[in-house]
């Protein structure tokens, strides 16, 4: 739920920036054909929120080693409940951008930090008040999430698991695509206001859930109480043999031991001979992403499908981009293991480079007087999005995971999806002037 919440809350705003009632409320350039968002305006409201992420990730790395895994997770279900609540209320720009800061930095806190000692496969890490509020909720989200999920899983199915959290930020994409295409004809302020609503919805559903879960096991190892991991580890094993859970948790114990040695290990190791080699590789394929124009087949996907002057629908054609990226996802995790990292990154990439080189190419013929050339680029755009599922998608993580060795792999991950967030802001923020005439 904590996957399917990131996910929501990534895709969501990218209707929502087309939608008239929305334009009309928030936008700021009035002219005599009608009001319209400016470069700055879809900027603060795409870029801001992420650096919630930013705030997000040493937070949850705090909070989840001092008062662990569970009671983080409260703290971002009430923080990003909070800023779901402000940023669908908003009717200024500030408190619009606070509520939406606050829900992405405790939503990536769950999802994105790098897991701990039992998980070393897992790679993790008015306006202004709406975007502010969410974003750092949905961080918090994304690494305890990511944590809990590492820590509490059994060995058998852990990788399965891990795979399911990518396609469910995937199939929350859908559902916040259907529910724009649904209330896109709406003319009252009910269109934006309801799927931004529906983010109060997830958080109190996770809170509820997690006040009947007890706490890792392997955190209360880190704290010395033995007796109180050993009952925590009985309740999510039960229906095992008894000989299996104490199997289980001289395993946990003696991996606690090696945590406590990996602490140890200076940040500044993950910099110096090969491992900064490794730690380069790590940053590669997460960064190189960003280059790749996700973020325009995202955050402005609605947008620029309405000025491409297409006959169908932006926002039905929103909806089958993230079908695709759904089934995209679910190939990628299959391809990842069947034909190896290497392979499929090389091919999906040359593919993205040829879709992104014919897009741009075709946009300097006249596609609005021309549905068929309209057609085209809308057809490619739905091409990206599986490719890049495919390949960007699982490699993203797995890379990151891999490359590092074992005693620095969660310092080198936490640093990697680090600078990710911080390359992500700076492509946020200028992307819109890039693509809008107004500036």
């Amino acid at each position: 739920m904590v996957f399917f919440t990131f996910g929501f809350d990534g895709s969501v705003m990218s209707g929502i920036l087309a939608m008239t009632p929305f334009v009309d409320q928030f936008g700021t350039i009035h002219t005599e054909t009608g009001t319209s968002l400016s470069a700055t305006d879809i900027s603060i409201m795409t870029a801001i929120p992420t650096t919630g992420c930013l705030l997000g990730l040493p937070v949850a790395a705090y909070c989840g080693d001092r008062y662990g895994r569970k009671k983080t997770l409260l703290i971002g279900c009430a923080i990003s409940a909070i800023g779901s609540a402000i940023q669908t209320s908003a009717f200024g720009m500030a408190q619009l951008v606070i509520g939406r800061w606050l829900v992405s930095e405790s939503s990536s806190s769950l999802v994105l930090f790098p897991s701990p000692p039992l998980s070393p496969s897992l790679p993790f890490l008015s306006t202004l008040a709406n975007v502010l509020f969410p974003d750092s909720a949905i961080f918090l989200f994304i690494v305890m999430g990511s944590t809990f999920l590492a820590e509490i899983a059994p060995n058998e199915i852990r990788g399965i698991l891990t795979g399911l959290s990518i396609v469910l930020v995937d199939a929350a994409s859908i559902l916040s695509a259907g529910i724009n295409w649904a209330v896109s004809n709406d003319t009252s302020a009910f269109a934006y206001r309801f799927p931004m609503g529906l983010q109060i919805l997830f958080p109190v559903v996770i809170g509820v859930g997690i006040i009947f879960l007890d706490d890792s096991p392997t955190f209360y190892l880190t704290k010395s109480q033995d007796n109180r991991a050993l009952k925590s580890l009985r309740s999510i094993r039960k229906g095992y043999a008894e000989a299996e859970v104490n199997a289980e948790f001289a395993a946990l114990k003696a991996q606690a031991a090696l945590r406590q040695e990996e602490v140890q290990v200076p940040w500044t190791h993950i910099f110096k001979g090969t491992n900064l080699r490794r730690t380069m590789l790590a940053l590669s394929v997460g960064n190189m992403q960003q280059l790749s124009g996700i973020a325009f087949a995202t955050n402005y996907a609605t947008i620029f499908l309405q000025t491409i002057g297409s006959d169908i629908s932006a926002f039905l054609l929103v909806l089958a981009i993230t079908i695709l990226a759904f089934g995209g996802a679910i190939g990628g995790l299959f391809l990842v293991d069947a034909v190896g990292r290497r392979p499929l990154a090389l091919t999906t990439f040359v593919i993205l480079f040829i879709i992104n080189v014919t897009i741009g190419a075709l946009g300097f013929a006249d596609y609005l007087n021309n549905s068929s050339i309209s057609r085209t680029i809308a057809a490619f755009c739905c091409m990206f999005s599986f490719f890049f599922a495919a390949g960007f998608g699982p490699l993203t993580y797995v890379v990151a995971s891999e490359m590092p060795t074992a005693r620095l792999r969660n310092k080198t991950g936490a640093f990697s999806f680090f600078v990710l967030a911080c390359f992500s802001t700076v492509v946020q923020y200028v992307l819109p002037y890039i693509s809008n005439a107004d500036e």
